[in-house]
């Protein structure tokens, strides 16, 4: 019988209607709800588009900078390479002229023992040059020394 009572209350139209009635109240509250918080996820989403725009536009920028500071990185390179090479085109340019002014140096005092009489031996032992170098020295500018050799030169 309990249970009887408790389906003949519910069929009873007073409380058929009042049951419709939350059940279209909550349907309300839901969809009340519902719209809320999908306003609030758009807006979320409206904003993280727009800082995605921010972004995707700062990325660019950093890529140009980038792009800007590997270009004269080279170009720098580029220029310490060209300048390096300078460098060791003067340096190998200063040597031979350090080299010719020594060589020519050692010539002139070489030709200046030769027209003081000086013997082949002896020129070539003061000035450090090679037998060939002293011939030759004597050959052009001997010409006023005697031919014959001298005793320093026998030893």
């Amino acid at each position: 019988m309990a249970i009887e009572a408790v389906v003949a209350f519910f069929h009873a139209p007073h409380v058929l209607t009042a049951l419709a009635l939350i059940v279209a109240l909550l349907a309300v509250w839901l969809t009340v709800r519902t719209r809320r918080r999908l306003r609030v996820a758009e807006t979320r989403l409206r904003e993280l588009r727009h800082a995605q725009q921010g972004l995707d536009t700062a990325v660019l920028a950093l890529h140009g900078a980038i792009k800007a500071v590997a270009e004269e990185v080279i170009d720098q390179s580029q220029h310490q390479s060209s300048v390096r090479r300078a460098l060791d085109r003067l340096a190998d340019q200063h040597s031979e002229l350090r080299l010719r002014s020594v060589d020519e140096g050692l010539y002139v005092q070489a030709i200046e023992l030769i027209r003081l009489g000086r013997g082949r031996n002896e020129v070539r032992q003061l000035c450090g040059l090679t037998h060939a170098e002293v011939d030759l020295l004597f050959s052009l500018h001997g010409a006023s020394v005697a031919r014959t050799p001298v005793a320093s030169d026998m030893a």
